[in-house]
């Protein structure tokens, strides 16, 4: 854990040595069913995002991340398990082409389990594409994973972005 905040603390710290072009804070909410080892217990998730990235290359964009992972339970056979509640904590990096409004984008990290019936954390993995409605909103496939020594606890979804820092001075679709 100590490692991971060490890290985050240096890509800060390096980021002011860096003149970027164009910085983007983004925050984003998500949705989606789930796949793998939680699927009997669980049928849908929904997940909160922040990054703040900047440029490293140009079409190149990367930076510290959180995010939030919760896995909606239901009942199976008499039981009803509780939530499965992740705290991701990692790295963003983004590529798109200039002048094009598609992209890829992968965070990776270490997701801390903070409800009681995560049994711990995992590896955290997000690959996603999305597409860039104006400078400020963006839309994105993914899945979102934590594997873990036993089961994998992951879904599939749409998420929808707001660029903090748009280039435009109002946010409007």
């Amino acid at each position: 854990m100590r490692k991971i905040i060490l890290f985050i603390v240096f890509l800060c710290s390096f980021h002011t040595t860096i003149i970027a072009q164009e910085n983007e804070f983004n925050v984003g909410i998500n949705g989606g069913i789930t796949v793998g080892n939680v699927e009997e217990f669980s049928n849908a998730a929904f997940g909160l995002d922040a990054n703040y990235l900047f440029d490293v290359f140009e079409g190149v964009k990367f930076g510290p991340s959180v995010n939030l992972m919760y896995f909606l339970t239901q009942e199976t056979n008499g039981v009803k398990p509780d939530a499965l509640i992740y705290l991701p904590i990692g790295g963003t990096v983004k590529f798109h082409s200039e002048g094009d409004d598609f992209y890829v984008a992968l965070d990776t990290g270490y997701a801390i389990g903070v409800s009681n019936s995560t049994d711990g954390g995992g590896i955290f993995v997000k690959p996603r594409v999305g597409y860039n409605i104006n400078q400020n909103f963006n839309v994105n496939l993914f899945y979102s994973g934590v594997k873990k020594s036993g089961p994998t606890h992951g879904y599939v979804g749409l998420g929808i972005v707001f660029n903090i820092f748009g280039a435009n001075s109002y946010y409007s679709l």
